[in-house]
């Protein structure tokens, strides 16, 4: 059984559905994550472990990352739900999360 430390854990079935979901939509967007990063005013490390799902981000980021990528905070919030009911997103492609076979973004 799952204690409250388990739920707040930052490595969540959530949170690495969001992180895949940010860089779907960068890719998406057809940026790399240099170019996000300029637009943001923020380091590539900030990018690849937001992408991981090593850093969390406010909803001030949220709504900035989304902007950057040409869509909105209400679109990618609604994206991220639809994936946590979309069985095809419920295990990562590869044990660690990071590379993704090429499914539908």
């Amino acid at each position: 059984m799952a204690g409250k430390a388990d739920k707040k854990s930052l490595y969540q079935q959530r949170h690495r559905i969001f992180g895949e979901l940010l860089r779907d939509v960068r890719v998406r967007a057809g940026l790399t994550q240099l170019q996000l990063v300029d637009a943001l005013g923020m380091t590539q490390t900030y990018a690849s472990e937001a992408e991981r799902a090593i850093r969390r981000l406010d909803i001030v980021q949220m709504e900035d990352w989304a902007e950057a990528c040409g869509t909105s905070l209400d679109s990618l919030m609604a994206e991220y739900g639809a994936r946590k009911l979309d069985a095809k997103f419920a295990e990562p492609i590869e044990p660690d999360g990071r590379k993704r076979a090429a499914r539908r973004l």
